[in-house]
């Protein structure tokens, strides 16, 4: 089997205490390794291999220095999109489950928290996140937006308007924040209003 790679481009890492947490820019995914599974990625240089980077986990964590914790971990790391070439099929620890690993640890005397685990999210973009609107965000803009249709003279003889300011405080109601800022740039367009 060839060494294993873990994938460096585009990740940016932290390591806390009892995690490693990587942030991937290619896919916006933010993915928190447990401590064992941050140290295979750590050691997956290409130059060790599974074995080596198990004596690496049993020096570090003090578990067994049982191929299959790397293999499992290593797995993992490949469903993150964290390793540089997929496990060749006869490496794929499908013939060692998470159960037996589990197993193996336990019988060892190690608590499950030894296990592999990643946890991945999708972390939002800037502009996604940029577009995000507070409960208390909204309600001044539809206050804002109220007061100044209520003020015009052509509020109450343009339909779109009173439709669009009426849609706008449902939304708000429903927390549906977005729609309620569609809804409120309607009624500034159709009054001519001053944007938010």
């Amino acid at each position: 089997m060839k060494n294993p790679r873990a994938r460096r481009n585009n990740v940016v890492c932290e390591d806390l205490a009892a995690e490693t947490v990587l942030y991937d820019r290619a896919n916006n995914r933010a993915h928190s390794l447990n401590r064992t599974v941050g140290l295979v990625w750590q050691a997956a240089d290409g130059q060790r291999s599974v074995e080596e980077i198990a004596v690496i986990l049993h020096r570090e964590l003090g578990i067994p220095a049982d191929p299959g914790v790397v293999l499992l971990a290593l797995q993992d790391l490949e469903g993150a999109g964290l390793i540089e070439e997929p496990l060749p099929v006869e490496a794929r620890p499908e013939l060692l489950s998470r159960r037996e690993v589990a197993r193996k640890l336990a019988l060892a005397g190690f608590s499950m928290a030894m296990l592999p685990a990643v946890a991945s999210i999708v972390a939002p973009t800037p502009a996604m996140a940029a577009s995000m609107i507070t409960a208390q965000q909204a309600g001044q803009d539809l206050g804002t937006v109220g007061t100044e249709a209520y003020n015009n003279p052509n509020f109450l003889t343009d339909p779109n308007a009173i439709t669009g300011l009426s849609n706008a405080q449902n939304a708000y109601v429903s927390g549906n924040y977005n729609t309620e800022i569609q809804d409120l740039d309607g009624v500034i367009n159709a009054l001519g209003l001053p944007p938010l």
